[in-house]
């Protein structure tokens, strides 16, 4: 008994001190609403932040990231050859999401492998998807 509780100290010591050396990680998505589910449509390269507490600093610079890269969520704009909308259509597309209805795309945090939290910024417009082809919404 004395040993599996000393062993089970020892890792829980271990696992204490792998944590703190871990660094504080940012992590920067967009995310599509579908009836059952949130689908990731775009994620940014982690950033480090300061601690895993510093909530304000990540939901901000994922806002500034996520609206800098996508024309303030605007899905026609242009990214890189496509538009924004046309490269998360392909995206979902290629993890069998074939149609997208008038769906918004909104942006979230994470924060240290914790939830994803909601930053607070929503597509311009909803998106619709046919076979991985960007269409205009029609109600």
């Amino acid at each position: 008994m004395k040993f599996f509780l000393l062993t089970l100290v020892s890792l829980s010591g271990l696992v204490y001190i792998r944590s703190q050396g871990e660094p504080a990680t940012c992590r920067c998505a967009l995310f599509v609403s579908s009836r059952s589910a949130e689908i990731m449509v775009y994620e940014l390269n982690n950033v480090l932040i300061g601690d895993c507490n510093s909530h304000d600093q990540c939901m901000s610079r994922c806002t500034s990231e996520l609206n800098q890269i996508t024309n303030n969520l605007d899905l026609w704009s242009m990214m890189g050859n496509d538009t924004v909308g046309q490269a998360f259509c392909q995206e979902l597309y290629s993890h069998f999401f074939f149609y997208i209805h008038n769906s918004y795309v909104h942006g979230y945090y994470e924060i240290c492998g914790g939830p994803w939290e909601y930053t607070g910024i929503d597509s311009q417009q909803p998106l619709c998807c046919d076979m991985g082809q960007q269409e205009h919404c029609i109600a």
